[in-house]
């Protein structure tokens, strides 16, 4: 099941950057935008799975291989098109996203093996119930949950503002207005 799962939303996210590369509306680019955005949830996925894949006393080690793969592709992405985009079209970056996710698809094809679940009898809204009570009894849980939300959002602060930098002349960062230059 997770390898059918994984499949699918990557080739989901696939078809929906297509739609982002060929739009030229905004409101229909800023859909696609938040549509990619619910169905790219590949590494929530995948991190898991390798923890359940991975033999006894290695699931951590999985996990950060995962983790940091994630991590320095994000880096990685943000570089690489920050570069292309410089020299090429901005819509040259969407083309080279579907490249590579075309990759990720054959190669999780190839690679992810296809096994049974092991909980068949476990639904979705008995997991979603499962993590409630996880919620209240693993208070360990809540606290890793809130300092991951805060790298999180320190991590997405920093690239996103970073983009003012990037982009052009120079920003009073109290309105985002362009200081004029004479």
């Amino acid at each position: 099941m997770p390898r059918q799962l994984i499949l699918c939303i990557v080739f989901i996210s696939a078809s929906l950057t297509v739609g982002l590369a060929l739009t030229s509306n905004l409101v229909v680019f800023e859909t696609l935008s938040f549509l990619v955005g619910v169905v790219t949830v590949t590494p929530m996925v995948l991190l898991p799975l390798a923890a359940d894949l991975a033999p006894p006393g290695h699931q951590a080690t999985a996990i950060s291989v995962i983790l940091s793969g994630l991590l320095f592709g994000i880096l990685f992405a943000r570089v690489l098109a920050g570069v292309v985009a410089e020299f090429v079209s901005w819509r040259v970056v969407y083309y080279l996203a579907i490249s590579v996710q075309g990759l990720v698809l054959l190669g999780g094809y190839l690679v992810i093996p296809d096994y049974p679940s092991k909980n068949k009898d476990l639904t979705y809204w008995d997991i979603l119930r499962s993590m409630a009570k996880f919620a209240v009894t693993e208070p360990v849980l809540i606290q890793a949950c809130l300092i991951s939300i805060g790298a999180n959002a320190c991590f997405s602060n920093f690239w996103v503002t970073l983009t003012f930098l990037l982009g052009g002349p120079p920003y009073n960062y109290s309105t985002f207005v362009p200081i004029p230059t004479y």
